[in-house]
């Protein structure tokens, strides 16, 4: 049977384990090993040994930990020997890594510690040259090192390679073993305490955790490079901290506290993934005591519990990964020594008595709990009772309880009621009253799942629906008839029928606090956590919302391509019209109403999800607005001349600018509650097509096109009202003035570029090119603008791999703009680029060898013939239709915004289906198919994919 375990260490320094499976004390099988210190963390423990040395136990598993060594043998040819490691002086190492830079002979890899022993010997890599080894003997070749290598000998090839690869196995699961030390030559470092966390925060199979120690002079350290398949670790880094630290603690999520000499805490914020050291330390004032302040602390996934010197145990409430360092402090009955917070934040203690206590009745609703049980365990076979002096508990495999006193923490549920309205989606149409419930459960292995149930009545019989939220694809406000708090469900089944679940919510917070619940789920359910990586695709939707995907490293890998259906998006705080992003983390937006706004939570990397994991973002006021058109329509007759009396067949007196759906001033609202009108109905005597003094345009019928100047053959006239509204958030935006913009482009790169600028171009509302000078992953908003000289106002502007600078003007002429760099940010001259025959492009997006363009007829125009001597390329391909938008990343992948996708129902025929496209590559520069992902259903969501993610698999 799996198990669990619950480690002690006496006062003699003897390390004890309490099992699940057989419910007693059993002595580590080491006799001579002495620990002061013991921190338990998912399937490993560590702990410090009185000799100063840090120890590691990892849990037994069926599945090695294997870390595989590789150096790469390098030759160059020469008329006399042919391949020989005889290389010039300007070459790599004969024996070296992938990139050259450093010299790896075989006999220079030693193993790291005892813990590991050598799988097999030297052997070269068949796979790598993807050829027979009889023919090959794994060699490469290549014209000169820095080229494309390939198994193929030509007659070029001057320089050959090939890879040696040896495996080492980790040996010693299960026991106690040194982790190696920084430098062999010197001491330990003298740790006094030391705890690990952060397990929950992890992504990646195996969730690896951090490790923190404090030494005995105070200074806190930080065991960096822990992986699963590099469970020691590789060094110590030093994290300053502003005074002396006695003790620490670490979360499994993303909170750590720490102790100072003076009983003062101290907490680590801004920890995350991309920074797991954290940012900044807040001071925390310890509980109110007399004197004395706080000599332990202990820290859960969103709990923390402390000792003061009177041995007085306290609770901080209000601690989440929102605000880590709570609100207040509450006293709890009892006397402890010292205290830990163990799986679903179970608590335990070290009582006076030098007994161990557990604390009964800890729930999500009370995680306080309600009183102290004692802990009696046998010792082996006999009636010993353990002594110890420190506790921790540590989790390894799930479906695990301890018999007698952890029964109550096997398995924990968490439900939230509620009553909302859902849009029935079948005939007849219409809203029914549901009772929903959000059902999440936490097993022992930590491992938490959520359901979401939705109850009605059908014919006297009680029915339910349920959606799993692991299957949640996004949730989305929507305006929906008689509903202004109504939200979408998608799940991936629901993205492929077009069929999402509505609910409505009785009011703007009720539906506000539903869509945080479950967005907050689903996170968990995915392993989401802190600032938006910069791998991330950004997206908007035609309300204006800013959405964002988390991709895994497999998105785009043509193995394991994940299906566009199933990529879940979660929303950001903000309001734009389109977004545009790179793999450095700069992120640029524009709203509705042309202002240019900035991500500002790329730079901080205390930033999280700002409304459903953290807000601790740089949040800033942002504002958006928008202008709502209604239209007035008339006919003429001989007696009133005209009037509102129309025909049965036109349009509403009042309509929108297709007649078809009747718009009065009275009906006509913002577009959601959280907007409201700054201006009063007035008429548009701006319209385009010109007006007459009273702002009406006249036509022989509605069908028809509409002039300003009255005839003797129009008999309808219609003029346009005008009404502006404006929305105001808090949001991690920030603004960039002066310029209204009508159109931004940031310059794609991979993740590991290092360039002192980002090229950002941008077109100003009156169609001015624009170039953004100052751009830097730390200072994304940059500092001023460059403009570049046109002879006509543009509409539409791209810039590629190798700042390769693409735009369309109003007038549909197409234009290169040559010699861009980032020497010279704003190039030298433009250069005419033929349209596709009989058509006009309205936008376009450049990757690093392809452009594609979208046409004012929906078709989707492929540049070929590009290359780095004439980059303008030769001709125009068609390649689809029904396409609205285009954006190509900087490995040239392609997502586009359908207006129609197979499987959509033609009731619903709206643009906004996200699709991707499948097999492109340097033989398939155009690729081979479309996946079909999130679109529209009741609603219209249409998402502009405009990001730039890690510079390997995703869009620009």
């Amino acid at each position: 049977m799996s198990s669990s375990l619950l480690w002690a260490v006496d006062v003699y320094g003897k390390v004890y384990s309490l099992s699940t499976t057989r419910g007693r004390w059993e002595r580590d099988e080491d006799t001579l090993l002495e620990l002061k210190r013991v921190t338990a963390g998912q399937r490993c423990s560590w702990g410090i040994g009185c000799d100063h040395h840090v120890y590691l136990n990892i849990d037994p598993g069926e599945v090695p930990i294997r870390y595989r060594e590789e150096t790469y043998e390098n030759q160059r040819w020469n008329p006399v020997d042919g391949f020989t490691d005889v290389l010039l002086p300007t070459d790599r190492w004969a024996w070296s890594d992938l990139t050259g830079g450093t010299a790896q002979p075989l006999h220079s890899f030693l193993l790291p510690s005892n813990s590991w022993e050598w799988e097999g010997d030297w052997y070269v890599d068949q796979v790598c040259a993807g050829g027979d080894p009889i023919e090959t003997g794994g060699w490469e070749y290549a014209v000169d090192f820095p080229a494309n290598f390939s198994r193929e000998k030509k007659w070029n090839s001057c320089v050959c390679r090939r890879r040696w690869i040896r495996d080492r196995i980790y040996k010693a699961r299960g026991s106690w073993t040194k982790i190696p030390l920084d430098h062999p030559k010197q001491p330990p470092l003298p740790l006094s305490d030391v705890s690990c966390g952060g397990w929950e925060m992890s992504d990646q199979p195996g969730r690896y955790h951090f490790l923190w120690g404090v030494s005995q002079q105070g200074q806190v350290w930080f065991r960096s490079g822990i992986l699963p398949q590099v469970p020691e670790g590789q060094c110590w880094e030093q994290v300053e901290a502003p005074r002396e630290v006695a003790q620490i603690s670490a979360g499994p999520g993303d909170l750590l506290w720490a102790v100072l000499w003076d009983g003062q805490l101290l907490v680590r914020t801004g920890i995350c993934l991309d920074s797991p050291t954290g940012s900044s330390w807040v001071v925390v004032d310890s509980p109110p005591v007399k004197e004395g302040g706080t000599i332990h602390v202990a820290v859960g996934v969103s709990v923390v519990w402390a000792v003061t010197k009177d041995y007085k145990v306290w609770f901080r409430r209000g601690v989440n990964s929102h605000n880590p360092c709570g609100s207040g402090w509450i006293s709890i009955g009892g006397e402890m020594m010292m205290v830990d917070v163990g799986l679903n934040d179970q608590v335990w203690g070290v009582g006076e008595d030098r007994g161990l206590y557990f604390r009964k009745g800890v729930t999500p609703s009370e995680p306080s709990g309600r009183g102290w049980i004692p802990v009696s365990a046998q010792w082996g076979h006999s009636k010993e009772m353990v002594q110890p002096r420190s506790v921790a508990y540590g989790v390894h495999t799930e479906n695990a309880h301890f018999p007698v006193f952890l029964h109550c923490i096997r398995f924990h549920i968490f439900c939230m009621k509620g009553s909302m309205r859902w849009w029935r989606d079948w005939k007849p149409y219409r809203w029914v009253d549901v009772g929903v419930a959000l059902e999440q459960s936490t097993n022992v292995n930590g491992k938490r799942d959520a359901i979401f149930f939705i109850y009605f009545t059908q014919y006297d019989e009680k029915k339910y629906l349920h959606v799993f939220i692991s299957d949640v694809t996004v949730l989305v406000p929507v305006l929906k008839e008689n509903s202004h708090h109504a939200f979408a469900v998608y799940t991936s089944d629901s993205t492929k029928q077009r069929w999402p679940l509505i609910l409505s919510a009785q009011t703007e917070k009720d539906m506000a606090d539903w869509l945080s619940l479950l967005a907050g789920c689903c996170c968990e359910a995915r392993g989401i956590r802190g600032t938006p990586s910069r791998q991330a695709l950004w997206s908007v939707t035609s309300k204006g919302d800013v959405m964002v995907h988390e991709p895994s490293p497999c998105l785009e890998a043509p193995a394991h391509t994940l299906p566009c259906d199933m990529m879940f998006w979660l929303q950001v705080p903000g309001h734009l019209r389109c977004v545009e992003s790179n793999s450095l983390g700069v992120v640029w937006g524009i709203g509705y109403d042309g202002t240019a706004w900035v991500y500002s939570g790329s730079g901080s990397q205390s930033c999280a999800f700002p409304v459903f994991v953290g807000d601790r973002c740089i949040l800033h006021t942002q504002t958006d607005g928008r202008t709502v058109y209604i239209y007035e329509n008339q006919r003429w007759n001989p007696v009133t001349g005209y009037t509102d009396k129309l025909l049965p067949t036109d349009r509403f007196p009042w309509s929108d600018d297709n007649g078809f759906t009747e718009c009065t001033k009275s009906t006509t609202h913002p577009p959601s509650p959280q907007w409201s009108w700054v201006t009063e109905w007035a008429v548009d005597l701006a319209f385009s097509g010109g007006t007459d003094k009273e702002g009406w345009q006249y036509a022989a019928d509605f069908p028809v096109t509409f002039h300003g100047n009255k005839s003797l053959k129009d008999f309808v006239r219609r003029r346009r009202w005008v009404r502006k509204c404006k929305i105001t958030l808090t949001a991690p935006w920030q603004e960039v003035p002066p310029i209204p913009l009508s159109d931004i482009t940031v310059l794609p790169c991979l993740a590991q570029s290092s360039m002192e600028q980002v090229s950002v171009w941008g077109l100003s509302d009156k169609g001015d090119v624009l170039c953004r000078l100052g751009v830097t992953p730390q200072n994304p908003a940059g500092s001023s603008w460059l403009h570049v000289g046109t002879d006509q106002p543009f509409k539409s502007i791209s810039i590629g791999g190798g700042h390769q600078v693409w735009a369309i003007a109003r007038d549909r002429a197409v234009f290169y703009r040559g010699s861009v760099s980032a020497r010279n940010p704003a190039g030298e001259c433009w250069y005419h680029i033929p349209s596709p025959p009989k058509q006009s492009l309205r936008q376009l997006s450049v990757g690093r060898t392809s452009v594609y363009a979208v046409d004012e007829n929906s078709n989707l125009w492929y540049r070929q013939g590009l290359t780095p001597s004439y980059p303008q390329g030769s001709a125009w391909e068609l390649l689809s239709n029904n396409v609205t938008k285009v954006s190509v990343g900087p490995l040239d992948q392609v997502w586009v915004i359908a207006d129609w996708v197979p499987g959509c129902p033609s009731e619903l025929s709206v643009p906004g289906a996200v699709c991707h496209r499948l097999g492109v590559g340097p033989m398939q520069p155009k690729g081979q198919s479309w996946d079909y992902g999130i679109g529209v259903s009741h609603y219209q969501l249409v998402l502009i994919l405009m990001s730039a993610p890690n510079g390997t698999v995703f869009p620009k």
